[in-house]
């Protein structure tokens, strides 16, 4: 993990490039995974899964990188979808109110099925 506390794993997987932050998706690494983002959109990804099963917090920063990323991939004519979306990061959504602001998938695996 990097001194900010986030690590961002990224693998594909057929045509879906997953992309999963590890620990806090905070004020203070928010912006390493809108670059993340950006950088996969702008290099022509066409289905971006976000997976949150290990992302411990969400702040308002990562909810505005969230909602920029997918504004960003529709633009691009990408998909953009979330999966393992649970707990309390799940109760973060319901709170803010973002819950049907995002495509939300089930599991990795489910999410993966999707779009095969």
């Amino acid at each position: 993990m990097s001194k900010t506390g986030l690590k961002i794993a990224q693998q594909q997987s057929g045509k879906v490039c997953i992309v999963a932050p590890i620990g806090r998706f905070d004020n203070t690494t928010a912006s390493q995974v809108q670059a993340q983002l950006t950088m996969l959109i702008d290099a022509g990804e066409k289905v971006i899964l976000l997976d949150l099963a290990d992302a411990s917090y969400l702040t308002s920063a990562a909810f505005r990188v969230l909602l920029v990323g997918a504004k960003r991939a529709e633009a691009a004519s990408a998909r953009f979808a979330l999966c393992n979306v649970t707990g309390h990061v799940r109760d973060l959504f319901e709170l803010g109110g973002l819950i049907d602001s995002f495509t939300i998938l089930g599991t990795r695996d489910e999410a993966l099925a999707k779009f095969a």
